[in-house]
């Protein structure tokens, strides 16, 4: 498949992108000269130096044109951001959705009949180049909650804690430890970038599938090094056939029938593998282990060991831990991508099953790839950890928008000449002086100053991405209210059971459900010639719940008949 040439307005857009990074960077500092500036981008010199003298840009001369208006864009801008935050990233189809609404809705609200024609197939391309803060990235997937439960004031609470326990047990660097476990299905791998023919269009990756699941207890240190795993296989009894000749001989091993960690797995690792690795260098200091809040790391015994061995355990805020856990930030991430790499190989041979002494073997050697110094290092630094710079985590997350503080403006200023009416979120406060003071000079026909003509155009912007907001939040409510109403038309209705048969198709489930009414009515007013046929009614019982609740029953996603 071809790429797809450049077309000119893209290539005007890019370089204007390119000429704002470059006045950007000659503001904050980045560049030293207007030269230094169009050498290191690439862009004439004589383009930014007419920029800066005034020039407008080749998006600013066509904004007329756009099928968007700039307020109506920015109000976009804000609901993408908005969204990223929340971690509900609209996709391209999405994003040209909500804008034909916001298009269609001042089309509408402006009588206008020209409308006809969608927007461009290159409207979203042309959208991300005239902001160039958004971006069009594959998205990861993680839990709704963990997003939720990722509060600023969370964040917070777990850096002071943090930083008042090293600061009172006087723990050093080398002293501060993470552990986790990851967990592996064998025969499953991530996928990676591979080299096809493109007259082919075959993108497929064959793996062995999913066969059976390993965990491995990993632990880092804050200094860069790392301790011994313990790896753990499903099976009642460990085999040597398991192990390659190329393990470390201080790996531990073992197994249940799950291949999961448990509460005597996390007991173990800590006495044979944690403490004697980390006793030595420790040399009676305290040592500091972070992990999660899971199950087998908060048991009464595995608490007791750490406190009888002057271990102080220090547990990450639920949901946090992609965050805030040093392994995840930086280490399993390479892991799995090398783990990937490795058993490519293998595959690459059309093997169909993967043995565990194989799998093995190829996890050694991505460790020993993943775990280096530098990932170590950069796991805790990633978390804000050590240096301790909790920033580096909280600025990632949403917080509460605060109002803008108020800046002392002089007496002699008009309420037009406020520079917090162009702050973002803006001063509903000081925007309404300002619109009860144009209010006032209109109605007694003062000529317009320079600030209040500034102002009649923030009001202009200001309404126009007023309109797009609502347009946005109306089709928001409007999805939901379709997700609501779906919800009560399944759960209304009656309830019951079908009888004789196990697959129906969609004529035959409404048709019993037809005569199982016509049979309750039947059997609240019995007739003598009764057409129903009773094989077709189960005999009337009833199950109460503790709740005292009657039992209910699902046929294909659908409330039938009555509860038999």
């Amino acid at each position: 498949m071809t790429r797809r040439k450049k077309d000119n307005a893209q290539k005007l857009l890019e370089k204007d992108a390119l000429i704002q990074q470059a006045l950007d960077g000659l503001k904050n500092g980045i560049y030293q000269s207007e030269r230094h500036a169009a050498r290191e981008l690439k862009i004439p010199a004589s383009t930014l130096n007419h920029r800066i003298n005034g020039r407008s840009s080749h998006s600013k001369i066509h904004e007329d044109t756009q099928a968007l208006t700039p307020p109506e864009e920015a109000e976009l801008v804000r609901w993408i951001t908005q969204l990223t935050i929340t971690g509900y990233s609209p996709t391209h189809a999405l994003l040209r959705s909500m804008a034909e609404t916001i298009r269609k809705g001042r089309v509408l609200q402006s009588n206008d009949s020209d409308y006809k024609d969608p927007l461009g197939t290159d409207w979203v391309r042309r959208f991300l180049l005239r902001h160039p803060q958004l971006k069009s990235v594959v998205g990861h997937r993680i839990d709704a909650v963990r997003i939720k439960d990722a509060s600023k004031e969370v964040l917070e609470r777990w850096f002071n804690a943090f930083e008042q326990t090293v600061k009172q047990y006087q723990i050093i660097k080398e002293n501060i430890y993470n552990f986790d476990e990851s967990g592996f299905s064998i025969g499953q791998i991530q996928a990676t970038r591979v080299i096809i023919n493109s007259r082919i269009r075959q993108k497929y990756q064959v793996n062995p599938g999913r066969q059976e699941w390993v965990s491995a207890i990993e632990c880092i240190c804050a200094d860069g090094s790392s301790i011994s795993p313990l790896i753990i296989f499903k099976g009642e009894n460990l085999s040597k056939q398991w192990i390659p000749a190329d393990i470390h001989s201080d790996w531990k091993l073992a197994c249940n029938t799950k291949g999961w960690t448990s509460n005597q797995h996390g007991l173990e690792w800590l006495r044979h593998c944690f403490e004697p690795s980390t006793r030595e260098k420790a040399n009676g200091k305290p040592r500091l282990l972070i992990c999660d809040g899971h199950a087998s790391h908060v048991t009464g015994d595995f608490i007791a060991y750490c406190m009888y061995h002057n271990i102080v355990l220090l547990l990450l805020p639920p949901h946090t831990s992609h965050l805030t856990q040093p392994l995840d930030v930086a280490v399993f991430g390479p892991l799995k991508r090398y783990m990937a790499m490795e058993l490519q190989e293998l595959i690459q041979t059309e093997i169909s099953r993967l043995q565990k002494a194989e799998w093995l073997g190829a996890y050694v050697r991505a460790r020993a790839r993943a775990f280096s110094t530098t990932n170590n290092c950069s796991g805790f630094s990633g978390a804000g950890l050590v240096p301790f710079r909790q920033s580096k985590v909280l600025r990632r997350v949403a917080s509460s928008p605060t109002p803008p503080p108020r800046s002392a403006t002089p007496e002699t200023r008009t309420p037009f000449e406020n520079p917090d009416l162009t702050s973002s979120p803006v001063d509903i406060t000081l925007f309404r002086e300002a619109n009860l003071e144009l209010t006032r000079v209109v109605d007694a026909q003062q000529p317009l100053s320079t600030p209040a003509r500034q102002h009649v155009h923030r009001l202009a912007k200001a309404t126009e991405r007023l309109f797009a907001r609502q347009s946005i939040t109306e089709k928001e409510k409007d999805a939901l209210r379709s997700v609501v109403g779906a919800r009560k038309m399944r759960e209304s209705g009656k309830r019951g059971v079908l009888k004789t048969k196990h697959v129906l198709t969609k004529a035959e489930i409404y048709s019993q459900v037809r005569r199982a009414e016509e049979a309750t009515q039947a059997r609240k007013k019995p007739t003598a010639n009764s057409s129903i046929d009773p094989s077709l009614i189960a005999p009337p019982t009833r199950q109460k719940f503790s709740e005292g609740c009657e039992s209910t029953y699902h046929v294909f996603g659908e409330w039938i008949g009555n509860e038999e």
